[in-house]
Parts: structure tokens; sequence; C-alpha cells
């Protein structure tokens, strides 16, 4: 049990300092993705189209708790916003 504790903590940490990494570097904004495909920023309520914003993933792992893969994506919309999106598929 201590070595899945361990291996769960280690990833939910990386995913973890990723996500405040990009934080300190102007990823600002957080963004959710609906069940349409699109994009709902959680600060100011505004949705985009997928198609229409810069998506880029940055991290990936197999999160044992939720027993799913993670992945963490950079947001970029054309008005400037840039932020963070967790999913559990790949956006590529």
């Amino acid at each position: 049990m201590k070595n899945r504790t361990e291996a769960t903590r280690k990833l939910n940490s990386s995913i973890t300092k990723k996500v405040i990494e990009l934080q300190d570097i102007g990823y600002d904004f957080d963004f959710l993705l609906l069940a349409n495909g699109s994009l709902l920023c959680m600060q100011n309520n505004r949705t985009y189209l997928l198609n229409s914003v810069s998506v880029r993933q940055r991290e990936h792992g197999y999160d044992l708790l939720s027993q799913t893969y993670k992945h963490v994506h950079t947001i970029e919309t054309g008005n400037g916003e840039r932020g963070v999106l967790l999913t559990e598929k790949s956006l590529r």
C-alpha cells in the first residue's frame, strides 16, 4: 500500500508542480472542457471553440486514484488570455 500511495503522491505532485510552473509564467486562467467540445474560462465565464484557441499539451501521467490519465494543456486565446486545462484525454 505504501508504494501505491507514494506513486500517487508523486504523480499528483508532478502535475501540481507543472500547473504552478505554468501559472508562474503567466498562464493565470483556468479552463474547463465542456461536453459540446468548447472551452469555458472559469475566471470570466467566456466560452471558446476549441479550434479558435491554441492548445499545447505540457504534461501527462497516470493517476492511480481516479485510474485515468491526466493531461495538462496550456490554452492561449486570440484576445491574450493564457491558462491551463486539465483533462482526462489528450487534445493533440
